[in-house]
Parts: structure tokens; sequence; C-alpha cells
């Protein structure tokens, strides 16, 4: 679990990176509203994706991915836990029969 949670840290790091590297085109997000060319220009642009983009793509994809994993790890040990404690408190309540009476102090 230890090499998964390095993993979703570098991963988190280079994404930061390769957004902040990225050339900005204008028109991202005020475009979608009816700016300057909005919503079509973008999509029938017949630009390819840049290698910047691949890389950004699947390293979102591993992001996504080892946050699922560590989410299923972490559900798991956190259910573990639970069972040994329920196993305790019914272990401790077995072994003391009166356990409910207070004592009396004279």
């Amino acid at each position: 679990m230890q090499i998964l949670l390095f993993i979703q840290i570098a991963v988190a790091f280079l994404l930061i990176i390769l957004v902040l590297l990225q050339k900005s085109d204008g028109d991202s997000l005020s475009g979608i509203g009816g700016g300057s060319g909005g919503l079509n220009s973008a999509i029938s642009r017949k630009s390819g994706i840049s290698f910047l983009n691949k890389i950004t793509f699947t390293l979102v994809g591993v992001f996504l991915i080892n946050s699922l994993v560590l989410a299923k790890i972490s559900k798991a040990q956190q259910n573990k836990v639970s069972q040994d404690l329920q196993k305790a408190i019914e272990q401790q309540q077995n072994s003391s029969p009166n356990n409910n009476q207070i004592p009396v102090v004279q």
C-alpha cells in the first residue's frame, strides 16, 4: 500500500506540472458560453492531440485507477479492524459476567 501512496503523490505532482506546461488556447472555458468561436470551433479544429496532452490523459487514468484501488484497500482494512474490535468486545463481555453492576464504595 505504501508504494501505491507514493505513486499517487508522484502522479499528482506530475499532473500539476504537465497542466501548467500546456499551452493555453485562450478560448478554453470562455468560449463555451458563446464567446469567440465557442464550443463549435473547439470541436471542429483539425489539430492533433499534442504529446503533452497524451501524457496528461494517461496520467489522469493512472491517477483514477490508483485512487479506486487505494479506496478498496482502505475499505478492506477498515472492515478487518471493525471485525477485530467486535471480537474483542464479545470476548470481554463473555469473560466478565456482571459488568453492568456499579461497585459500592463504603
